[in-house]
Formats: structure tokens, C-alpha cells, sequence
């Protein structure tokens, strides 16, 4: 972990030491730096904590500060000084707020807290660029499965071959939905060289695992293996046909429609609306209408489920439900469901709601409302995610940073779009 951990930390505090030796400032950072060289991480941010009590408007040793807490895996005592540079700064350290909410998920997944390792891992999904991949490393061989499983998923959607040898160990792993995800992050890579793991892999006794890795194949050009595929529309767990019409729906091979079709009459809702969004993506106008008419029917969550499956389309026309639904009297993680959808689809009319929600006293109620305004976004939903940096509970503090660094990570990348279609 440290090779790859020293090469993220160390330029970015570098710049910090170089902006200087004169000040007052400066010479408490280089000698906060000097001790912690010699192992006295402590004693370090110890004496920057004093200094700051002194003189709380110091940018440069807050930043210190800041950077030294990540390097010593102790990211959480940063939360309020990067608080205190965001209320004085008028523009934001977006390279900053990135390398903390990384460091904040590293040191998340050493909690015991279940909900939040997961959650890390779930931040890391939205999070991961190139400046991240030691800490996928590190995920890859975390103990808990949860995190295997959903970071297997991340390096899949990066495509990033220096993971390749890590995925196939995962395909021996102990959980099956490690496995699963790791067959399908192989697939997703498209080297021909995965192929004989992956065969290996339709011997698994968990189905959810023998389906995954039947896509993979397919991805890879295995077009026989498709018939599993098929076949598994017809297993007897609603979960395995839900599977297989998900990964059908990814595949987009044209020869699937019928059976998908014919799913459309599953007995489970599901499955029904798996086989929707699969057809829809195929152009089939019928099952874009059936997805349509979904959320009017008396399953609220199903409603709202239908309503995502949309959205994965960029269909904007489940919006009125999903308006609706922010109405919904003391439910409020339905109207968090419905609020997330709307921002999936760049309509803000949840916002008002989730900013009642993060008055809640209960303080998991409150990290899922900062975490849906990560995906609201806006100048009111910065506004908002920079007074939960305060929360008193730290968990709903964590989970702002992560939002404000995922409505960075989007600006960042529509900008650079913009600026590629400009010179396009």
C-alpha cells in the first residue's frame, strides 16, 4: 500500500513545502513535515492543531494539516479543517476534496461500521479515476465481500488491464457475488485470454456466478455460450431470470428478443421490468411503453424502480410520478429514492425536500440525504453538502465530502466535454 499511497500523497504535499520557507506559516509546516518524516505523525498534526487554535485563518497549514491526516490513515480528524477551508476560500480546492474523499474511503473500510465500509465502496464507484487505482488495489483484496465485490465492479467499468490477474484470483474467491462481479469486470475487458477461467466458471454452483460469466464469454465472442443465457430465462429463481434479462440487456444481441418477450409476462414484476429496459434499449417500442405505464401501477417502489430503469435510458417521462412521490407522508426513504431519480435526470424538485430530510435526528436518514444530493448537484446542493461538513455525526460528514467531490468529479468531466466538443 505505501508505494502506491506515496505516490499520490507526496507531490501534492510537496507543492505545499515549496510555496515557501519565510512566514510564520511556513516554518510551522516544514516543521510539522520534519517530524512527521521521522514517524512522529502525532506529534505532527498535534502541533499543527495548536498552531491553527493560534491562528485559525491560516490557509497553508490547514492544508498541511489536512494532507498529514491522510497520509497517516487518519482522514476523519480532516473533515473539520477542510470545513474551515471551504468557508474561507472563495473558490474550492476540487484536487484537495478529491484526495481526502479518497483517503476517507480508505479509512472507512477499516471501520466496523457495515453501512459505511459498503457505502465507501459504493463512493468509490463514482469517484475512481487514475489517481485512484492504489486504492482499488487495495479494495480488491479488502476482507469484507461487499467491498471486493463492488470495487471488482469499478475496475471493470475502467477497463483498466493492470487489474486483469487480480480479477481472475477473484474468480476463486469464497463469496459468490465476488466471483460474479469479477467474471463480469473480465468480460468487460475484452481479452481473450480470460476465456478458459470464465468456462471454468459456468461450472459454479451459484447461478448468479454462472450467468455473469456466460455474458462475459459472450462479450469475449463466445456467441454459443449466449444459449445459457436463454436458458436461464427459464430457471425456476426469479432472481436468476432478473439476472439474465440485466446482463441480455447489457449484451444487446438481437436474436434475444423473443425470449425477452416473452418475459414480459413473468409472473414476477422484476423480471418483467428487466426484460423492459433490455427490449426498450433494443428500440422495441412496446416495452418502452410497458416501462412507461410501470410507475402508475399500485407498487410504490416498484413505481420508483421503473422510474430509475427509465432514467437509465434518459427517459424523462416518469418525472410527474417521481414528483409525486416526494409528497409521500413518513416515508421518507421513498421520497430519497425519488429525489435521486429526479437528479439522475438533472431535475432538481427534490431539493426541497431533501433539505428537510437533513433536520432529521436520525443520523442515517441524513448521510442517505447528503448522498442523494450528490447526485441532485447545483449551487443550492453544494450550499447544503458544505453545512453537513458540520454535522455532529460523522458519518453524515463523510458522506457530504463524498458528495462534494462527486459534483467535482462531474463538473470536471463537463467541462472537459465542452471543451472537446468546442475544439471538435
Amino acid at each position: 500500500m505505501t508505494r502506491f499511497v506515496c505516490r499520490w500523497f507526496l507531490p501534492s504535499f510537496l507543492i505545499v513545502l515549496l510555496s515557501g520557507c519565510g512566514t510564520r506559516d511556513d516554518r510551522v509546516v516544514a516543521k510539522a513535515n520534519a517530524l512527521a518524516r521521522t514517524g512522529q505523525s502525532a506529534e505532527s498534526l498535534r502541533l499543527l492543531t495548536e498552531y491553527l487554535v493560534q491562528y485559525p485563518l491560516s490557509i497553508v497549514p490547514r492544508r498541511a494539516k489536512i494532507l498529514l491526516a491522510i497520509h497517516a490513515e487518519r482522514s476523519e480528524e480532516a473533515l473539520a479543517d477542510y470545513a474551515a477551508i471551504t468557508t474561507s476560500q472563495a473558490k474550492d480546492d476540487t484536487a484537495l476534496l478529491h484526495m481526502l474523499a479518497l483517503g476517507l474511503i480508505r479509512d472507512a473500510w477499516q471501520r466496523h461500521d457495515g453501512f459505511l465500509r459498503a457505502r465507501a465502496a459504493a463512493a468509490l464507484t463514482e469517484l475512481a479515476d487514475l489517481s485512484a487505482e492504489w486504492l482499488l488495489k487495495r479494495g480488491l483484496d479488502h476482507p469484507d465481500p461487499t467491498v471486493r465485490a463492488l470495487v471488482a465492479e469499478t475496475v471493470g467499468r475502467s477497463r483498466n488491464l493492470a487489474f486483469q490477474l487480480d480479477l481472475e484470483r477473484l474468480l476463486n474467491d469464497p463469496d459468490p457475488f465476488v466471483r460474479a462481479e469479477a467474471a463480469w469486470a473480465i468480460g468487460r475487458f475484452g481479452q481473450s485470454s480470460g476465456q478458459p477461467l470464465l468456462r471454468r466458471a459456468l461450472q459454479d454452483r451459484y447461478a448468479q456466478v454462472r450467468v455473469k460469466a456466460a455474458g462475459a464469454l459472450v462479450m469475449l465472442g463466445d456467441r454459443p455460450t449466449l444459449a445459457l443465457l436463454i436458458n436461464a430465462l427459464e430457471a425456476p429463481n426469479p432472481s436468476v431470470r432478473a439476472q439474465a434479462a440485466e446482463v441480455l440487456g447489457f449484451l444487446l444481441v438481437p436474436s434475444v428478443r423473443k425470449p425477452l418477450t416473452q418475459r414480459l409476462e413473468d409472473p414476477d414484476r422484476y423480471v418483467r421490468l428487466y426484460a423492459a429496459l433490455a427490449l426498450a434499449k433494443m428500440q422495441d417500442p412496446s416495452a418502452l411503453s410497458y416501462l412507461q405505464t410501470a410507475p402508475r401501477e399500485n407498487n410504490p417502489f416498484l413505481g420508483l424502480f421503473a422510474g430509475e430503469l427509465l432514467s437509465n435510458l434518459g427517459d424523462r417521462s416518469a418525472i410527474p410520478f417521481l414528483r409525486e412521490s416526494l409528497q409521500i407522508d413518513g416515508d421518507i426513504p421513498m421520497r430519497l429514492y425519488a429525489a435521486w431519480t429526479l437528479g439522475r435526470l438533472g431535475d432538481r424538485s427534490g431539493l426541497v425536500s431533501v433539505a428537510e430530510i437533513l433536520k432529521h435526528s436520525n443520523p442515517n436518514l441524513r448521510a442517505n440525504a447528503v448522498w442523494t444530493l450528490g447526485e441532485i448537484g447545483g449551487e443550492e446542493a453544494v450550499a447544503l453538502l458544505k453545512s453537513a461538513l458540520h454535522d455532529e455525526t460523522l458519518t453524515v460528514a463523510i458522506h457530504a465530502l463524498w458528495a462534494l467531490d462527486r459534483i467535482a468529479r462531474s463538473s470536471i468531466r463537463t467541462s472537459a466535454a465542452i471543451t472537446v466538443d468546442k475544439l471538435s
